[in-house]
């Protein structure tokens, strides 16, 4: 069958608006998922940034003993203001601070002997940039928990 005319301008008119209503009904969904793609790599980010802050909040307990700042007579609250600040230092990129992040060191560091385990727990909550304003079923904030157990220094 051939078009001439009118009538085939008709038909390349219907094809394009064929093309827009397509183009409108799918760039939601692809916006959706690109923007999910993104939330998963913070996500991730956020959990590989607390691992790093809980290791290096143990490692600095660990090896507090050694140091002059909290050799002999240091109270257990300093103890966990040291960690907690080393754990904050590490994870700069992430702008944790007493809000959105909990830092628990555990035993009393003052009455554990060489060679005994101490633990840091680092709590952090990651605020969604993107897919929780968009998908309302998607959590605003979700936990990201990392625990660390070193043993310390003689």
């Amino acid at each position: 069958m051939k078009l001439r005319g009118s009538a085939m301008q008709t038909c390349l008119l219907t094809k394009r608006g064929q093309s827009l209503v397509e183009i409108a009904l799918v760039l939601p969904l692809l916006l959706i998922l690109f923007l999910g793609i993104a939330e998963v790599g913070f996500f991730l980010f956020s959990h590989v940034q607390v691992a790093n802050a809980a290791r290096a909040g143990a490692r600095y307990g660990t090896l507090c003993k050694m140091n002059a700042n909290c050799d002999g007579g240091a109270e257990y609250a300093d103890f966990t203001e040291v960690v907690e600040s080393a754990v904050l230092n590490e994870a700069s990129a992430l702008n944790m601070n007493g809000g959105n992040t909990t830092v628990n060191v555990q035993p009393d560091p003052l009455v554990v002997a060489a060679g005994s385990a101490i633990t840091v727990t680092v709590t952090y909550t990651h605020t969604s940039p993107f897919v929780s304003h968009f998908v309302p079923m998607f959590p605003a904030e979700l936990p990201v928990r990392h625990r660390v157990v070193m043993h310390l220094s003689n």
